[in-house]
Order: C-alpha cells, then sequence, then structure tokens
C-alpha cells in the first residue's frame, strides 16, 4: 500500500511524463510526413525547440546561461532574426519586456543616473568593470584572477551579453583602471557560448579560462533527421597577460549514442538514445603531485546524460525520456591545456527517473531523483587535488535535504578517494520567494584548503531555525583531509530572516579565511542587495573584521557603496548569475559582483563591479584658467571618472553642459561662465554611476565689480566737477 505523499509522486511522475511525450509528438507532427533519407531529403529539425529541446527536461540544473537558452530566454540571442538557431525562439513575436528596455543607460536616462554613493568603510569605492557595446548591456557570472609574480596584474572575466562570446577584462594597477574587452572565443565549429568563465593563472604568469561551448550534433532515427545542443568545456590560453586568446581547445565533449539498436517486425528501429551536456566547469591549477617544479591544470565539471525510449506513434519515432544521470567528472592536462586527459569519475553516477523507468539497468547507477552539480576543484601545496559538490540526495532537488560531498586524489586526477559527507543541509529552492532569479547555485560548495590536510567549505543552506529564512552562508572545516567534519558554522551575523547568498571563500598564506556574500539586510522589502566580507584568523572558528588604520572592529563589513535591483538588472529579473568573484594576495582583497546601479534609474543594466581595500584615487576636475572675468569660455578636465559614460557640468545650481569619459575615464569640456558677482563659482560634475568631483572657478570682475566701477567713476566724476566749480570760484 502506497502512502498519499507517494501515489503523489507517482502520478505527478507519470504526469510529466505524458506532458514530455505530448510535447515530442506535437514536435514531430510538425515535420510533416517523413521522407526516405535514401532520398537526400533533409528532415526539418522540429526536436530543437525550447518546450521540446532533449536538454529540457533537465534545464533546471544547468548552469545559467544554458538554462536560460533552453527556456528559449537568453537575451543575448534575442535579436536574431526570425527563429533563432540555438533556441528556436521568435523574439519577434514575444513583445513586451522581453524585447524592449534592453538599451544603455545613457539612451534610457538622459543624464546621470546614482545621485548618491556611500562609501564602505573599509574597501575602496566601487569601479564598473564592464562597458557596453550593444543594445544588451548585460555582464554577469564575474571571475577574477591575480598573476602569481605580478600581484597588481589581474584578469576579470564574464559572461557579455554584448557578443556571443565571454569577455575579459586587464589591469596592471591593482584595478584602478581597466582594460579591454578581450574575447574568449567559443570553439570554431560550435555556435554560441554557454558562460561559465572562470579564470586562473599559472606559476609562469599564463593565464587560463574555462567555459562552456555550445554546439549542435545532429543525428538519425529511422527515417528522421534531427539534432540537439551538445557542450565541451573549453579551455582558452593567453600568454600576453590577458590581451589575446589565441589558443582554445576543448577539454571534454558531450555527444549522442544510440544502442540497443533492433528492428521491429514492422522494420521500424528500436532502441534507446542518450543525450548529454557537460555542465558548470571550475580550473583549478596546481603543482604535481610527481614533481613539483610543474604545474598540472584540473577542469572538474558535471556530466548530464538524458535516455530516451523510441517509440513510435505511426510511423513516426518519437523519443520519450526515461532518465537523466549526473556525475561529477575530472579531466587535467600537464602540457599548458594543449592536450586532456580522459574523463575520471569522481562522484557516484546518480539519477532521477522519469515514469516507471525502476532501475534502468544502467551500472553503477544510484539513487532514484538525485542530481549532482556544482564541482569546485582546488590544489594544495603538495599537489593534492580537491574536488567538492552538491548532492540533491534522493528528496528530489531544491527542497528537503542536500550534501556537500569531497572527494580527494593524490595521483593527478587519475583516482580518487571515497566521497565524504562535509556537511547536511537544508536544501535551497530553485529562487528565493521574494525575487525571480536563480540561486540554487548558492548552495555548490566553495572550497579552501591548506598543505596540512585542512579543508574549508561555503555554503547557502535555509536555517532550520528560521523557516522564513532563505538563505544563511555556512562554513563547516575539517583538519584531517576530510575523515572528520565539524558541526556548521552561520558566517553572516545578522539576526534577522534576510537573505544571504552566492558565497565565496579564499584563503591567504598566512591561513586567514576571506569570505563574501550578497546580502539583502539594508533593504526592508528583500530587493535589494549589498556585497559583504568578513575574515577569520582563527581557521572558522570566529569571524570578525579589523580595522587598527580605521579603528573599528566589526563582524562584517559592507563592501558595495550603491546596492543592485535584480529586477531592475535583468530581463524579468532572471539572472544575476551563479556565483561572484573574490582573489586574495598577501595583502589585498579584491571582489567582483553583478551590479544594478545604472538600471536603477533607467533601462535594464547590468555591470560588474569591482572593489578592493586599498582605496582608489577618486575623481578630480582641473579648470583652467581656475579665475579671471565672468563672461569667457574656460576648459574643464575629468580625470578618474567611470570609462565611457555621460558626464554632466554643473555651474552652482544648473547642469550647463553634458561630456563623454574616454576609456581612461577622461573627459575635457569647454564651458561659457557667465557674468556673475565676484568670488568663487562652484563647478560639480557628476558621471552616471555615481562618481562626482568639485572645484571652482573665482570671478574676479563681475555685476559688483562692474556696479563699483560705476560708482567709482561718479564719485571721480563729482570730484573733477568739484574741482572745476573749485577752480572758476578762484579766478573770479
Amino acid at each position: 500500500m502506497k502512502t498519499i505523499f507517494e501515489q503523489q509522486t507517482v502520478e505527478e511522475s507519470v504526469s510529466n511524463r505524458v506532458k514530455l511525450l505530448v510535447l515530442l509528438l506535437v514536435a514531430v507532427a510538425a515535420i510533416g510526413p517523413a521522407q526516405n533519407a535514401d532520398e537526400g531529403i533533409e528532415i526539418q529539425k522540429g526536436l530543437g525547440e525550447p518546450d521540446t529541446s532533449l536538454l529540457y527536461p533537465m534545464r533546471e540544473f544547468l548552469s545559467g546561461r544554458a538554462w536560460l537558452m533552453t527556456e528559449g530566454l537568453d537575451p543575448g540571442l534575442r535579436e536574431r532574426p526570425g527563429t533563432d538557431t540555438l533556441t528556436g525562439l521568435d523574439w519577434r513575436s514575444l513583445g513586451g519586456s522581453a524585447t524592449t528596455g534592453l538599451t544603455p543607460s545613457t539612451q534610457a536616462a538622459g543624464g546621470f543616473l546614482v545621485p548618491f554613493r556611500s562609501p564602505a568603510p573599509a574597501f575602496s569605492r566601487n569601479i564598473l568593470i564592464s562597458r557596453d557595446f550593444s543594445n544588451s548591456p548585460l555582464q554577469t557570472e564575474p571571475t577574477i584572477a591575480a598573476n602569481p609574480n605580478d600581484p597588481d596584474h589581474l584578469i576579470a572575466g564574464m559572461i557579455d551579453y554584448n557578443f556571443p562570446s565571454n569577455s575579459a577584462y586587464v589591469s596592471f594597477d591593482g584595478g584602478q583602471s581597466w582594460e579591454g574587452p578581450s574575447h574568449i572565443g567559443y570553439l570554431p565549429d560550435d555556435r554560441v557560448s554557454g558562460g561559465d568563465p572562470v579564470v586562473a593563472f599559472d606559476r609562469e604568469g599564463n593565464a587560463y579560462m574555462t567555459s562552456i561551448s555550445i554546439g549542435i550534433e545532429e543525428f538519425t532515427i529511422g527515417p528522421v533527421n534531427t539534432a540537439t545542443q551538445v557542450s565541451s568545456m573549453a579551455v582558452s590560453r593567453s600568454t600576453d597577460g590577458g590581451y589575446s586568446w589565441p589558443l582554445i581547445t576543448s577539454a571534454d565533449r558531450s555527444g549522442v549514442t544510440i544502442s540497443d539498436q533492433q528492428v521491429d517486425p514492422q522494420g521500424r528501429l528500436r532502441g534507446s538514445v542518450a543525450t548529454g551536456f557537460l555542465d558548470k566547469p571550475w580550473i583549478a591549477i596546481g603543482p604535481h603531485p610527481d614533481d613539483p617544479e610543474r604545474d598540472i591544470i584540473y577542469v572538474a565539471y558535471v556530466n548530464f546524460i538524458m535516455y530516451y525510449d523510441i517509440v513510435y506513434t505511426g510511423e513516426l519515432p518519437v523519443l520519450v525520456p526515461r532518465e537523466m544521470e549526473s556525475v561529477i567528472q575530472v579531466v587535467s592536462s600537464e602540457d599548458q591545456a594543449q592536450t586532456w586527459s580522459d574523463p575520471v569519475n569522481v562522484s557516484p553516477r546518480v539519477r532521477r527517473s522519469y515514469g516507471d523507468a525502476g532501475g534502468g539497468g544502467i551500472p553503477g547507477v544510484v539513487g532514484t531523483d538525485r542530481v549532482v552539480q556544482g564541482a569546485r576543484p582546488i590544489v594544495d601545496g603538495n599537489g593534492r587535488l580537491y574536488v567538492a559538490w552538491v548532492d540533491s540526495t534522493d528528496d528530489d532537488s531544491f527542497e528537503g535535504l542536500g550534501e556537500i560531498n569531497l572527494a580527494y586524489s593524490d595521483d593527478g586526477g587519475n583516482t580518487f578517494t571515497d566521497p565524504s559527507i562535509a556537511s547536511v543541509f537544508n536544501e535551497i529552492p530553485f529562487s528565493p520567494r521574494d525575487a525571480n532569479f536563480r540561486y540554487w547555485a548558492s548552495s555548490f560548495p566553495k572550497v579552501a584548503v591548506g598543505d596540512d590536510g585542512d579543508i574549508y567549505i561555503v555554503y547557502t543552506g535555509r536555517p532550520p531555525e528560521r523557516p522564513r529564512d532563505d538563505g544563511d552562508i555556512y562554513l563547516v572545516r575539517s583538519l584531517d583531509s576530510g575523515e572528520n567534519w565539524s558541526q556548521p558554522v552561520r558566517v553572516n551575523q545578522d539576526e534577522g530572516d534576510t537573505l544571504q547568498f552566492f558565497p565565496e571563500l579564499e584563503r591567504r598564506n598566512d591561513g586567514s579565511l576571506h569570505i563574501m556574500w550578497a546580502d539583502m539586510r539594508d533593504d526592508p522589502v528583500q530587493t535589494r542587495y549589498h556585497v559583504y566580507y568578513t575574515q577569520s584568523t582563527d581557521g572558522g572558528l570566529t569571524f570578525g573584521f579589523d580595522s587598527d588604520e580605521l579603528g573599528f572592529r566589526t563582524p562584517e563589513t559592507r563592501v558595495s557603496d550603491f546596492p543592485s535591483n535584480p529586477n531592475r538588472a535583468f530581463s524579468f529579473g532572471l539572472f544575476i548569475g551563479d556565483y561572484f568573484g573574490m582573489e586574495v594576495t598577501d595583502d589585498e582583497v579584491y571582489m567582483v559582483w553583478p551590479d544594478a546601479r545604472l538600471a536603477e534609474f533607467g533601462g535594464i543594466n547590468q555591470k560588474i563591479a569591482f572593489a578592493r581595500q586599498r582605496a582608489i584615487r577618486t575623481p578630480d576636475i582641473f579648470v583652467s584658467p581656475s579665475a579671471g572675468p565672468g563672461g569667457q569660455n574656460v576648459t574643464i578636465q575629468g580625470f578618474d571618472f567611470q570609462p565611457q559614460l555621460l558626464v554632466q557640468i554643473q555651474l552652482q545650481d544648473s547642469i550647463i553642459a553634458t561630456a563623454r569619459t574616454n576609456m581612461e575615464g577622461r573627459f575635457s569640456a569647454s564651458i561659457y561662465v557667465p557674468v556673475t558677482g565676484e568670488g568663487p563659482q562652484t563647478i560639480n560634475v557628476f558621471d552616471e554611476s555615481g562618481n562626482f568631483a568639485s572645484s571652482s572657478y573665482f570671478t574676479e570682475f563681475g555685476f559688483g565689480n562692474i556696479e563699483q566701477t560705476f560708482r567709482d567713476l561718479l564719485d571721480e566724476i563729482r570730484r573733477l566737477s568739484d574741482r572745476l566749480d573749485a577752480q572758476g570760484d578762484d579766478s573770479e
């Protein structure tokens, strides 16, 4: 006897299977009468639309941009004419907010957008790294790395919807200024980048960036030709500091396999189709375990495989989903990303079944409703490779309990230990209850390690004691290479039900831990987030931020100087990204995150913001000449403003001119100073992001001077007249 819950689960599963079957039937029916492949007529690809894609059943578990593509909501593809070649979505037919509002902020607002920025007490003012080159002013999923040979040499990577590929920006002054973008191409025969850029340096100063490269693989089922999206774990290399990325290789690639093929008595092909998609790559570089003088590059990711049964409706084949398999895998390269090893399984193969698929007959596959995702590799100083990931457990994803698992390899990623359970936690849903953006990836583990078997992991979980809270940041640690783990410790110190999400973790060489995250505690309506930061100097037992220079101690400190509203930043408020970025050197903490300040008073806009602990030069203006009479032109030169943004020049209380900054954040403009009273005239300059500078022009000769000169002249005339009258009297 099944319980009511079990019966509902079975009915829901069968219902979902029937829905997918109907969708696939509709798709195949749209193809029309089947043609014999021998006749040389290619059948229209009917299975590539978003509702019927062979990736559709796994869509919620894919990385952010791959998920958007599968749902047909990727804004970077919206302007291709007609039906998009990847998503099958006709953007012209949608109308509304999906195709409007994506305009540069300067067009949307026509003036400065951010009237006030509140500097953080212990971090620099924020700089917006990314720039716009189209009507899709959106960037997300930032990553940052520092050159080990020059800690002021930084590379920031990101998904960039201005282009079909990801972008990189370079700084050689610790983030004070940035050059870019340079493009991180996808593989030559593919169609678009699927995002998930992650950047890392080797010990020689070469830079590497991994990402998803998405292509199309065609295949034939009996008389029908069709296609599906496939992916590669692409790795690009730069040897010139991040300015160009000429080398790109595929570390691993998914594909399509037709198995158990047989012909039934009616002459129709039977069997199953397996379609794969590799997702969520993360790169780690460290010493080779057998040769510490050499580096080895690792890429960890999840391999999703959908299994379909081939059934027929009439003479047309239909693919019916049976189950989805997922497994964490690792590949490695010992020749600077030119060639790659075969993939090695790190996690168990787990599965989600559809309908009455039962065991499925797949060896080594465990679980019936599980998913693994979010692999995070890291290498310690001895060459040991650790990989952590999240396991949804068998109570379904986005609900119930989840696990953080970890395994390690001492032989360069060839074999791994059995995984240990680092933490069991209340899993977070797909999106928070007060917002629309995907945040499930907040539960993916972020890892830091020492060289003595000490491991630290942070993640987002739902606090069991506060059911209305959709996420707090937790830390667990092991001091014996994962044999034993501590109880979770809450990192954020607020006591309310406000949401914290997207943590990042780094460990400095002195053993201190550094953590950043997004935090909604400062917004009473729980919509806007700030970036927060804390550190621990006792291995994660306590958290707090000391500043001897500023003379204060606090459990955590705000980093961002303006809040971000995801609902204004991205179409439908759907996507912040799946992660933020942080890099820690011996003397500095660098952070990058998606920032929505330009969208607050304008159109949809999402930039990548940057901050560091050292102060960044404040904007300044130079007035030439600085003094003189009213009624003449003077030149205003600006420095260290936000690059390529509109600035407005204000004289006293009136906006009298506009200009646009160049790539270095400079501008020059000529303004007319009208005739006014003698004295200083205040000149203020604002850029759209809220940067501000002030100076003055001293009017040496104005209205008051004219009046006084006139009075002096009258007095002189009177004196002359009096003298003439006196001389006349004397002559008489």
